[in-house]
């Protein structure tokens, strides 16, 4: 096995040894107290490798906060991203997630959007320090960031670099706010502003593995059903793509979905957009050396080699 793989090993036990475990406990302690908890708890028990929550502790920990404020801070960004799932699942139609049904196929419509609003109220409560209106603003960026998403189904002219603001707006923002929460309430400057090329990163990560298996929430192409506008659809451009692309999704049918991933293999635009991801990645791995050797740091580099699923 090479160092790089089992790095990867390392970090992802990590998560799952360490993170999940007391971010869990205290969300269901959190959430535990309402009336609704059994709903607002049901995203979180399905499971999720709890990155964002691994990036607040990394830098709670390299800003040097008190354990109780990492993990009002870790379970914060959880709430607000388990939100932003029940919300994004009910807009998408996506019918399951990590392998469950989908909370608005469990609860309903109704419920999705409320619980998701409760649950969005209750992350900002859990912000430590007045620091809440950083969450605030990360939720204003990341719904600017969904309405592009959803603009751009109804188009076929989106550029690259409108894709890569959607993408930070509606990824990147929630991932920054784990490294910048701490930084703000312990009022430290790590100096890693450049590792936020890695959300972008991410993004393409997901809109490629969608090409293959689905993401754990459906059939491989989802996306494709959906209408997404990817950084390989704009590669392609191709009116054939965008005219399958357009297609309400009960109409689009298995053979489109192959037939808009060959033409994506064909016109070189998985490898396009591949290695544009390993470009940004990277440009997040330089911008690590800033920080001091530490099994923080260390962590931070392998989540940038992007070698597992998130």
């Amino acid at each position: 096995m090479s160092d790089k793989a089992s790095s990867t090993r390392d970090v992802l036990e990590w998560l799952q040894r360490d993170v999940t475990p007391s971010v869990d406990n205290h969300l269901e302690a959190i959430l535990g107290e309402s009336q609704f908890a059994d709903r607002l708890t049901y995203q979180i028990r399905s499971g999720g490798k709890r990155l964002r929550p691994g990036l607040a502790m990394l830098s709670g920990t390299l800003c040097g906060l008190e354990a109780a404020d990492i993990l009002d801070i870790a379970a914060a960004v959880e709430m607000i991203h388990t939100y932003s799932l029940l919300h994004d699942d009910l807009v998408d139609d996506d019918r399951y997630r990590r392998g469950e049904p989908a909370f608005w196929v469990e609860f309903g419509h109704d419920d999705a959007i409320n619980i998701g609003d409760m649950m969005f109220t209750r992350g900002l409560k859990t912000v430590p320090d007045d620091q809440e209106h950083l969450a605030i603003e990360t939720v204003h960026e990341m719904t600017a960031g969904q309405q592009m998403d959803l603009d751009f189904d109804r188009r076929r002219d989106v550029t690259s670099e409108e894709y890569l603001e959607m993408v930070q707006k509606k990824t990147g923002s929630l991932f920054d706010l784990c490294l910048e929460l701490p930084q703000a309430v312990s009022d430290t400057d790590l100096d890693v502003d450049g590792y936020s090329s890695l959300w972008p990163a991410f993004q393409i990560y997901d809109d490629i593995q969608d090409c293959k298996h689905g993401k754990g929430k459906s059939k491989p192409g989802g996306d494709i059903c959906s209408g997404k506008r990817t950084l390989m659809t704009i590669h392609t451009n191709s009116d054939e793509v965008y005219d399958i692309l357009d297609k309400p999704p009960e109409e689009t049918t298995q053979a489109d979905v192959q037939e808009v991933i060959d033409r994506y293999q064909e016109n070189g635009s998985i490898t396009y957009a591949r290695n544009y991801m390993e470009q940004l990645q990277d440009d997040a791995k330089a911008s690590l050396q800033n920080l001091p050797e530490s099994p923080e740091r260390t962590k931070l580099q392998v989540l940038a080699q992007l070698d597992f699923e998130l």
